[in-house]
């Protein structure tokens, strides 16, 4: 009868007999745990591909309808359920990040702030508050993509000065987009009538 052996960390052979029972144990339920766990990311990425492929195919439908042909991605997707309490939304997100740009932008924005510093009217403190919203720091130092968007494009007039003008272009010009993402999502209204994301990968136990 052929040994049986056991791989350790270092890569070495070692005999099973040599193994303790709760090495043994261990061994064979991480590896059982792992094997399931691959086979529902399997079947996770096989769902998400066959939503895409339906969801494609609705709307090329739709378009025939219509006597429209569609070409290429179709971005953003949301369809609603008939009696309005399901919801799937398909849609396409950049992976962006911020160049050097954006500390100049900063600077330039604070000078304006600086500047209205002696007014106490209600633009002063409205641009104050627009600014230091939009540069706050997470835990990890980064700036929030949304809230810099939204003063890119919210709030892109909302002061009359050329370093204002110029922190919009710094923006502008500190954007740097990566990869495109596809996601997809899945809602349910609750009681309350909010809706609530269904999620497809496990929470916190």
């Amino acid at each position: 009868m052929e040994q049986e052996f056991y791989i350790n960390r270092s890569g070495y052979k070692v005999p099973a007999d040599k193994v303790s029972d709760n090495d043994k144990a261990q061994n064979a339920l991480v590896l059982e745990l792992v094997q399931r766990a691959k086979q529902l990311n399997a079947e996770h990425e096989h769902f998400k591909r066959g939503v895409y492929s339906q969801v494609n195919d609705f709307i090329a439908e739709m378009a025939h309808n219509y006597n429209v042909e569609i070409g290429g991605a179709k971005g953003n997707i949301t369809l609603t359920s008939y009696d309005g309490k399901s919801r799937v939304k398909v849609g396409v997100a950049d992976d962006i990040s911020f160049g050097p740009e954006i500390l100049i932008a900063k600077e330039l924005f604070l000078g304006v702030v600086n500047g209205l510093l002696e007014k106490l009217d209600d633009e002063a403190q409205l641009i104050k508050d627009i600014v230091m919203n939009a540069f706050e720091t997470d835990k990890e130092g980064q700036y929030s993509k949304a809230k810099i968007m939204e003063l890119r494009s919210k709030y892109r007039y909302s002061h009359k000065s050329d370093d204002w003008a110029a922190g919009m272009q710094a923006i502008d010009d500190a954007f740097i987009f990566g990869s495109t993402k596809t996601y997809v999502r899945f809602y349910e209204r609750n009681e309350l009538g909010a809706w609530i994301q269904i999620p497809l990968v496990s929470k916190s136990l």
